[in-house]
């Protein structure tokens, strides 16, 4: 059979035509002009959001835990089973994190486990949903009004996903989500800051023009153009803009074939997870599932054979997150609260293709020596 990627690079038509056009005037670079066209895209989608496009989902939250005026000793708490981002960006600023176990179904934040973690140094807590399935933010939000908290959404692999109606990253304080070549609407490299209150748009302006009052100035609220606090240079470069301008257009198309990629492989393996063979997604999540598409083996042993007979066989599949908490740097600052879920998931999970380039055939195909390595066992 022929090989089949894990993942694979989201294709532009119009990406040459685009920059040979930025190319053509100078002052299309300095207007911003795919940036502008992208934002005004996404403000359709989250119309109650203060949005920014960032180098990346990194930037964004280095961005939001500047605005929490974070100091040593203060806590975050956030799961284990995440991408490294989401701690950096806090511990950068002498914040601890406090990671908490996962629900074994969902594989986002146990919830009981999180208010367990609650301390008087608590400022915030993140909530990541796992390949953009979406926590609790109901019980979530509550939580945070309770404890007087930040929510901060990390939706890196959240596009296209919602809850209760509303697009994930647009319901927390603040939320991010990433556009890298590894996400299914990409950018190459990009992310998007979402500042859904108010009170910190201004700051949040500033932080990520430098450190200055460049919104202020351009839009004749002031008649300098300063440096007022600290920030950096957080802006997207214009080249990826215009390469993340024909993913937004097409993002609808896109959505519904790995949905329709999601249901097929889900189908198709319902069969062997019935049998205890493996676990899978959970069922009412299918028809919603955009980003990636999983399996949970028996054991880590098990789990890594099945990797290997794939890749045998010119199928590249992928475990996902090593726990936080059990990494070198993680034990040396962190804590942990919860049971073995996380650790456990780590160990079993395996993430089969999916993007945009995999076909009909080939999720046939990938299924088939999933049976056949189930036969020989």
């Amino acid at each position: 059979m022929r090989p089949i990627k894990f993942n694979s690079s989201c294709k532009s038509n119009s990406y040459t035509s685009h920059f040979e056009l930025l190319n053509s005037d100078y002052t299309l670079f300095r207007d911003k002009h795919f940036s502008a066209k992208c934002l005004n895209w996404l403000e359709n989608t989250y119309s109650s959001s203060h949005l920014l496009l960032t180098h990346s989902a990194t930037g964004g939250l280095e961005i939001i835990a500047q605005l929490m005026n974070l100091k040593d000793g203060d806590e975050v708490i956030m799961p284990s089973f995440t991408f490294v981002s989401s701690a950096n960006a806090f511990v950068g600023l002498g914040a601890t994190p406090v990671f908490v176990d996962i629900n074994k179904q969902t594989l986002n934040l146990d919830l009981d486990f999180v208010e367990e973690a609650i301390t008087p140094r608590t400022k915030a807590i993140v909530a990541m949903h796992y390949i953009g399935h979406a926590c609790e933010l109901g019980r979530l939000r509550a939580i945070c009004d309770n404890h007087n908290l930040f929510l901060i959404e990390d939706a890196a692999t959240g596009f296209g996903g919602h809850y209760r109606g509303k697009p994930l990253g647009a319901i927390g304080d603040f939320g991010v989500i990433s556009f890298d070549i590894t996400k299914h609407i990409s950018a190459v490299q990009g992310g998007l800051l979402l500042i859904n209150n108010a009170d910190f748009a201004k700051r949040a302006n500033q932080i990520y023009h430098n450190g200055t009052n460049r919104v202020e100035f351009e839009n004749g609220e002031t008649s300098y153009y300063e440096w007022v606090g600290a920030g950096s240079k957080y802006q997207m470069n214009e080249l990826n803009a215009a390469f993340l301008y024909e993913q937004l257009l097409y993002s609808e198309d896109t959505l519904q074939h790995r949905k329709r990629l999601s249901q097929l492989y889900h189908g198709q393996l319902k069969d062997l997870a019935t049998k205890g063979r493996f676990s899978l997604i959970a069922d009412d999540l299918v028809a919603s599932n955009v980003h990636a598409y999983y399996l949970i083996t028996a054991n880590q042993n098990e789990r890594d054979a099945l990797q290997s007979f794939l890749k045998v066989n010119n199928v590249e599949a992928f475990f996902h997150y090593i726990p936080l908490h059990l990494s070198t740097y993680g034990k040396a600052i962190g804590q942990y609260i919860g049971g073995n879920n996380t650790e456990q998931v780590s160990e079993s999970l395996l993430r089969l293709p999916f993007h945009s380039n995999i076909t009909d055939e080939d999720v046939e195909a990938i299924v088939l020596l999933i049976e056949k390595f189930y036969d020989g066992r």
